[in-house]
């Protein structure tokens, strides 16, 4: 027998073996997560249950791509949610009583958002505020001024608008469409450009990135500014999607968006991440509320699992980056 006929089946394992260890855990995480709910619940299986769970994961997916960004530099925004509740709290109002200036009131949502996270860019890049502190107060502020708007769901969207959440394509939903231009424009921004290449060399070491001439405290402004405008974003599908305001909608997409883009193997240190590894976090968290309502878990105890995943994701970043 020759050697290469001896050789060759070694090297196809070593192939397939280094093929597996490319593959993130959460996709492993997501497929194992179908296949369980499926059987578990046949209902689950159902074209249906799919495009609304699509449907409901698109406001979260959107926000995470934000999210991810700024944490690739060691950021993180914890306002993202009080920007959702304002956008569709605003957004709400003005079309109820101004339905034929659509456009504009978009505009005003987006330009919130934008704002927001120029402010929380400028204090974090330039005075060098801690990130999780001042998002954090940023979000408080920006919760009470919702409250003060708008203390009760209300409001109500246009019918055109309701279907920006609702309509589709011929087959294909208008969210599948969002979300693939959103992961695909940028997954190449952040892996093909100078601009990306440049988010991660920040993020894996600013002193040096900054003494490569990087314009750090710019790029990291920047950041910022696209995950205001993505919570803009968001919060304008949600309104499409429940078709009115709410000053507690955006609560829980804080902790969600930060859940899904660790879970997808984003480093809170900051350097590593993408956003394909965060979409599969969001299909994760998302499926994970939807089998717990199908089998009626109370909201409570959804909290507390949700939880206890982040917990693990952490746990389990933590001890990678030891290894390394």
């Amino acid at each position: 027998m020759s050697k290469s006929s001896v050789d060759r089946p070694q090297s196809s394992t070593d192939s397939i073996r280094r093929l597996l260890t490319t593959i993130k855990p959460v996709y492993f995480a997501l497929v194992a997560l179908v296949i369980i709910s499926a059987i578990s619940e046949p209902s689950f299986a159902q074209l249906r249950t799919a495009r609304n769970i699509l449907v409901s994961s698109t406001a979260l997916a959107i926000v995470t791509v934000g999210q991810t960004a700024v944490m690739l530099v060691a950021g993180i925004d914890l306002s993202v949610g009080a920007v959702m509740s304002l956008v569709t709290a605003v957004s709400a109002l003005l079309m109820e009583s101004h339905p034929e200036m659509v456009g504009w009131i978009v505009l005003l949502c987006v330009g919130i958002g934008v704002l927001v996270g120029l402010i929380n860019g400028i204090l974090v890049s330039y005075l060098r505020m801690n990130p999780l502190i001042l998002t954090l107060a940023t979000g408080t502020a920006l919760q009470g001024v919702v409250l003060h708007i708008l203390y009760s769901p209300g409001g109500l969207v246009t019918r055109g608008f309701r279907e920006v959440s609702r309509g589709s394509l011929g087959p294909i939903p208008y969210p599948v469409i969002i979300l693939l231009v959103l992961y695909l424009v940028g997954s190449y921004i952040l892996k093909e450009t100078p601009y990306g290449l440049s988010v991660y060399a920040v993020g894996g070491n600013e002193n040096s990135a900054r003494l490569s001439g990087l314009r750090v405290n710019r790029i990291k402004l920047s950041l910022f500014v696209i995950s205001g405008f993505l919570a803009s974003c968001g919060g304008l599908f949600l309104a499409s999607r429940i078709g009115s305001g709410d000053p507690l909608s955006g609560d829980s997409f804080t902790m969600d968006s930060i859940a899904a883009a660790v879970l997808g193997g984003t480093n809170l240190f900051g350097g590593i991440g993408d956003l394909w590894g965060g979409l599969a976090g969001v299909f994760i968290i998302s499926i994970l509320s939807t089998m717990l309502n199908l089998n009626n878990v109370s909201s409570f105890y959804q909290w507390v699992i949700k939880g206890t995943i982040l917990i693990g994701a952490l746990a389990v970043e933590f001890f990678e980056t030891r290894s390394q």
